[in-house]
């Protein structure tokens, strides 16, 4: 009894909160683009490039609020490259994601060994709590959810992510709608990577972890829905803070593995039952 006391205390639930919400970012932000039709599996890459980004930016200038501006910059600028590449090129939206996740790991091994030598690593500069991310992201879904749900600007989105050629029909700009989502889905996750740097204060390429990845189970579980892919993020966030936790009792190797695990087991039993937009996926030429 004294080890599960040890083990699941208040310290564990305000854990599981803060890694929560780089998860929840990126499940709102592939929220909001696939709700518009895009896929864009380069969530992962472009919270990498949040989080090098945030790392330059914030030893360049010692201040980590330009960091985290220069992230969101950063992402949103790497959901552009997505958004023009499937939009204007109609490349497929997988394979353009995995280009993005390749270009920023080259890019991110070549700044840091240009920058900081063949460390793999940066230097240590300044960061900000990522309570202050934290409070912002759980502000951002909550907000997100009513303009989804209860505004005409979020049934213009989800009309473009269900029937493109009705949403045309009503006056509705489909490329413009998708272009502006697919953007705002990079800048959550610039904003993601900036916690991920934050929460350090160096930046490796291997520190998101595949979190972005896991941000993309987080919003299938959670039915495209904000309010349900935090709550499947904070699923998440309490077993990442878990198994931190439960190194003490068991072979690191087995708790390291044990997020990865259940968002497998969580994501093939809430698949079949998510309610994917029709459209998504698909280039709409305008008739």
């Amino acid at each position: 009894m004294s080890a599960l006391g040890d083990i699941f205390t208040i310290q564990l639930l305000l854990a599981a909160l803060r890694l929560a919400s780089p998860i929840a970012l990126v499940a709102l932000g592939e929220t909001f683009s696939e709700r518009a039709g895009i896929i864009n599996v380069g969530v992962e890459g472009t919270a990498v490039l949040g989080a090098l980004v945030t790392a330059l930016v914030s030893y360049f200038t010692g201040n980590a609020w330009i960091g985290l501006i220069a992230a969101m910059i950063a992402g949103g600028l790497a959901g552009a490259l997505h958004a023009v590449w499937c939009i204007r090129f109609r490349a497929n939206h997988v394979v353009s994601g995995i280009g993005i996740n390749i270009l920023v790991a080259g890019l991110a091994l070549f700044i840091t060994s240009s920058v900081w030598g063949w460390r793999g690593t940066s230097a240590s500069a300044p960061t900000i709590s990522t309570w202050y991310i934290t409070t912002a992201a759980f502000l951002i879904i909550f907000a997100s959810q009513v303009f989804m749900f209860r505004t005409k600007w979020g049934l213009r989105l989800r009309v473009v992510g269900e029937k493109p050629e009705a949403a045309d029909t009503a006056g509705i700009n489909v490329h413009r709608t998708r272009y502006v989502y697919t953007i705002l889905n990079g800048i959550l996750c610039g904003l993601a990577g900036a916690f991920f740097f934050n929460s350090v204060g160096r930046f490796t390429s291997g520190m998101v972890g595949g979190r972005g990845f896991i941000g993309i189970a987080a919003m299938v579980i959670g039915n495209y829905s904000p309010i349900g892919g935090l709550g499947a993020a904070i699923l998440f966030g309490f077993i990442d803070a878990l198994q931190m936790r439960l190194q003490s009792y068991i072979p690191s190797q087995f708790s390291i593995m044990l997020p990865y695990l259940i968002t497998v087991i969580a994501l093939a039993f809430f698949i079949k039952r998510a309610n994917v937009p029709a459209a998504l996926g698909k280039h709409y030429v305008k008739q």
